[in-house]
């Protein structure tokens, strides 16, 4: 009976050291795959692209207009800092006249790298509403609406902005790491 008892312990002994290698050998560190490096640093580039398209990439800080009656001439100004007024530009400005399109101009560059003024003639009269947008050929606009009136003397105020790139570059980065950390943790 004790040699019974003897090998039964050896054998229990022998079944315990089993599942202790087993625990071992499954709560191993996994080995990062070369995919999930290369993922990495394509994460990393495209988020240092992205940062250096926004950077470069944005609306104009500020849009002012002013209308004259009785030379029915509407003065647009507009702040728009570039570095290269011939490359990053204010590429389009559209006129409406009480919510139908009255004038869109189209440019190839920037008259100065910082604020500049365009002039249209605009037949207008008291109560007409303009708005008008001027638009980034990188990406971004700005819209200011102007109400004239009798003094016409009100400048426009800036009312409304539409973003540009940088809202769907802000949403595609929180996307994709979503997308990581959940593929991560599965």
């Amino acid at each position: 009976m004790r040699n019974i008892e003897k090998n039964r312990k050896y054998l229990l002994s022998e079944k315990k050291g089993e599942i202790v290698k087993q625990r071992q050998k499954n709560n191993k560190p996994k080995q990062a795959t070369p995919w999930k490096y290369l993922t990495i640093i394509l994460l990393s580039a495209s988020v240092l692209m992205i940062t250096s398209f926004t950077a470069s990439a944005h609306a104009p800080s500020t849009l002012t207009l002013s209308y004259t009656l009785q030379t029915q001439e509407l003065r647009i100004t507009i702040t728009h800092q570039v570095a290269d007024p011939t490359t990053h530009y204010i590429a389009k400005i559209e006129i409406k006249k009480n919510g139908a399109t009255y004038n869109t101009t189209l440019y190839t560059e920037q008259p100065d790298p910082n604020s500049f003024s365009y002039s249209y003639p605009v037949n207008a009269t008291i109560g007409d509403a303009l708005d008008v947008t001027a638009s980034c050929i990188q990406g971004g606009s700005k819209t200011t609406q102007y109400t004239i009136t009798q003094d016409a003397t009100n400048n426009g105020k800036n009312n409304s902005s539409t973003p540009g790139f940088e809202l769907l570059i802000f949403l595609g980065a929180v996307l994709s790491g979503i997308f990581l950390l959940r593929k991560k943790s599965s």
